[in-house]
């Protein structure tokens, strides 16, 4: 029963997401595809965003496709998260505010053997949305420029990994997404005359379809060193990949520029093909995680887990090239993220008939600092915040199913005060949801 509703209603995200536009608040998103989507999944956005590292039988980690063996036997797992962004900038004397919310993914997960894993699922991989206006003066009168992008770019993908070496103390898993990357972005830039007439002018759009096989690989290797002590070393890479796509120009007088339905076409150029020569993106990490008893409570002992993580990732984007927009280059990038989980109660299935609420939950903080691929007035744009977040199990279903909520608190800057500084929150909220214990899938079950 529960196996046919997650697939009904995958299919029907599927359409949905399929034929929608992903919405962003970010002027550095008109550049090329958009921005590329940083892991900000309801369970790394608490961590500060450490997604190469962050993952156990309880947490769908669909950016290192190496975990999806670590799910327990017959426990698949079904993630749906949903993002959303305030960001306050300023634009001269005036504070602006403006927000956005966003299906961020939906990925499951499932334990095929003991030591093999596949997932399969939708997540983001680049959005474009901003809306700009500029005015500059021609004799006794003014022009007034608006300029606006939308659209992004999908990654639907087939994801498998497997255990190389599975020995007690030591595991070495490797896996790889594949799948296909698809979506419609387009920038426009709209002009009117401001006394001459207020709302007729020009339009001139660009629309940018992508289609093209993509994927990345994954891998991890877990050192037990005992019951209390385990380390893991793990790392992602998304290789040099040529991307299909077409562009579409257009050149419109309108009547007035705000009503696409008056539009008229003043000359066109349809189905102009080219590729786009990704950056290649690596990505290394390492987690420490520490078991210990802490106080008794009870006839029981409450048995704690702490887990630090560290992530460093490098884009080189020296390597892009773009046939259609062969003028458009990057700066090369690299970002730190710094994550700490707290579990008071990691037991807390066997023991959720004694537990407390508070023992239950999973509480998280983190950092990340990234440099950006552009740059003002000769200065390399940064982003960095501070994250906090929670994961909830849903107990009464006894199974490993949770609701959790992440925060950060970020500023983007160019070193300088200037109206391109962004100071923003964002909110990533999801669900996880597994079988209970009583419905765990390819079980063998004996009849008498």
């Amino acid at each position: 029963m529960l196996r046919a509703k997650l697939i009904a209603l995958l299919v029907f995200l599927s359409v949905g997401i399929a034929n929608a536009q992903y919405t962003i608040l970010s002027p550095y998103s008109s550049y090329g595809l958009g921005e590329r989507a940083n892991p900000e999944n309801y369970v790394f956005s608490g961590i500060g965003n450490c997604s190469v590292t962050a993952f156990d039988s309880t947490i769908l980690n669909f950016y290192n496709p190496s975990t999806y063996n670590t799910y327990g036997t017959g426990q698949p797992l079904f993630s749906i998260g949903i993002e959303s962004k305030m960001l306050f900038q300023k634009d001269g004397n005036a504070n602006v505010f403006s927000g956005t919310a966003m299906l961020n993914h939906f990925v499951m997960g499932i334990p095929v053997k003991k030591n093999f894993g596949i997932a399969f699922g939708l997540k983001p991989y680049a959005r474009k949305g901003y809306e700009l206006y500029d005015r500059v003066a021609v004799g006794t009168d003014s022009i007034k420029y608006t300029y606006l992008g939308k659209g992004g770019t999908q990654h639907v993908f087939v994801g498998a990994s497997a255990n190389l070496v599975n020995v007690k103390s030591f595991k070495w898993s490797v896996g790889g997404n594949a799948g296909y990357l698809f979506g419609i972005s387009t920038n426009e830039r709209r002009s009117q005359i401001i006394k001459l007439a207020q709302f007729s002018g020009g339009v001139d759009r660009n629309v940018l379809t992508t289609s093209a096989f993509y994927y990345e690989l994954g891998t991890n290797m877990r050192l037990k060193l005992n019951n209390k002590h385990m380390i893991t070393l793990a790392g992602t890479f998304e290789p040099t990949q040529n991307l299909g796509v077409k562009k579409d120009e257009y050149l419109f007088y309108a009547p007035n520029v705000n009503d696409p339905r008056f539009y008229d076409t003043i000359n066109q150029k349809a189905d102009i093909r080219g590729t786009i020569r990704m950056a290649p993106s690596y990505n290394i990490g390492f987690s420490y995680i520490l078991g210990f008893e802490s106080e008794k409570k009870g006839n029981r002992i409450r048995e704690s887990e702490l887990a630090l993580h560290f992530n460093y990732g490098m884009t080189d984007w020296s390597a892009y090239r773009d046939e259609l927009n062969p003028e458009l280059t990057f700066l090369n990038t690299s970002k730190i993220n710094v994550g700490v989980q707290f579990i008071p109660e990691r037991d807390f299935l066997d023991k959720a008939a004694v537990v407390g609420f508070f023992e239950t939950v999973r509480y998280r903080v983190g950092y990340y600092q990234y440099t950006l691929p552009y740059s003002y007035n000769g200065t390399q744009m940064s982003d960095f915040g501070m994250t906090f977040g929670f994961g909830l199990p849903i107990l009464t279903t006894k199974s490993l199913s949770s609701v959790n909520l992440g925060v950060s608190l970020g500023k983007r800057e160019a070193g300088s005060s200037n109206s391109l500084n962004q100071k923003y929150i964002s909110l990533n909220f999801g669900v996880t949801l597994a079988p209970s214990n009583f419905d765990r899938w390819f079980r063998k079950r004996k009849l008498d």
